[in-house]
């Protein structure tokens, strides 16, 4: 009797290209970038391989982005419409800084079947937002490049394409996330807020930049929702594995579901499900993110939520 196939990873994040043009303060890419571990991009021969894989597995989304700025890699429409074309029904998802972000390439994302661009701005004020992403990243040049990309979308009656904004709340640029939703509201895009973290103990500043308290991370699905892979096919434990202390396995040599179904996988995914931190890998016992209830899509939730119950 053939056995039933392994299952695979409901989301996946890809990364076709190593590295980003932007230093944005609450993330380690700059420290990467020093240090000697390996950076490359992903042939697409084996891109094409994965792809082929995930097609049996049907993820519910594909990001193609990983710890890098996705529009370096002038490849990414090509490998959005190979995607779109063995996986029809899988949502694809690219977060990029903007700067890379022109109307030339909106149309060809749009073209070749993106469902979901994220587009990463700290702060409407110019300095403010180069203080936080680096000066690469002039927040007027951005905006104009994501009001471009609405323009795109109307013209290619992109009616189902999702353009949002992203923005991690610090203490940098807190008292203005009010403003930016009624500026982004006005201009039809949605504003997503989300709490800062410490990317596993890799931001050493975080607790200075966070309007308020840290907490440790629990009930981490991380491991369990995503799977995480490397432009050389290596699969580190989540999105906030930088220095890629814990790699589960290489899809290239090993398949996608040998990876997410080894044992390595296994004994996280059940440490992290009963809060065994003697168990845990050190990079998730030192995974904090921001504790101020009111500035994040999970604190608003929560806060509703409790609103509900009469606390």
């Amino acid at each position: 009797m053939s056995q039933p196939p392994q299952a695979g990873p409901p989301r996946v994040q890809i990364q076709t290209q190593s590295g980003c043009n932007a230093r944005c303060v609450f993330c380690p890419n700059e420290a990467v970038l020093k240090s000697d571990l390996s950076q490359g991009r992903m042939p697409p021969e084996q891109f094409q391989r994965m792809i082929d894989e995930l097609a049996l597995v049907a993820p519910r989304r594909v990001s193609l982005y990983l710890q890098n700025e996705p529009l370096l890699d002038k490849r990414l429409p090509e490998f959005t419409a190979y995607i779109a074309e063995r996986i029809p029904k899988t949502s694809t998802l690219v977060t990029s800084n903007g700067t890379y972000l022109s109307e030339e390439v909106g149309a060809k994302l749009i073209d070749a079947g993106l469902k979901r661009l994220k587009v990463s701005i700290q702060s409407l004020r110019r300095e403010v937002n180069m203080e936080i992403m680096g000066k690469v990243c002039d927040s007027d040049k951005i905006v104009a490049n994501v009001l471009a990309m609405k323009k795109v979308m109307k013209e290619k009656r992109a009616k189902h394409f999702d353009l949002r904004v992203s923005t991690v709340v610090t203490t940098m640029n807190e008292d203005e996330i009010g403003e930016m939703r009624k500026f982004w509201k006005s201009h039809g895009v949605r504003l997503v807020t989300s709490a800062l973290e410490n990317r596993g103990g890799n931001i050493e500043g975080a607790l200075d930049m966070n309007p308020g308290e840290m907490a440790v991370r629990k009930d981490c699905i991380r491991p369990s929702r995503e799977m995480c892979v490397l432009y050389n096919g290596d699969a580190v434990l989540c999105c906030v594995d930088w220095h890629r202390v814990e790699v589960a396995g290489n899809v290239f040599e090993s398949g996608v579901r040998d990876v997410w179904n080894g044992q390595r996988l296994g004994e996280i995914r059940r440490a992290l499900k009963a809060g065994d931190t003697q168990a845990m890998p050190e990079i998730c016992v030192n995974c904090t993110e921001s504790a101020c209830p009111s500035n994040h899509r999970r604190g608003l939730k929560d806060l509703f939520k409790r609103a509900l119950a009469g606390v």
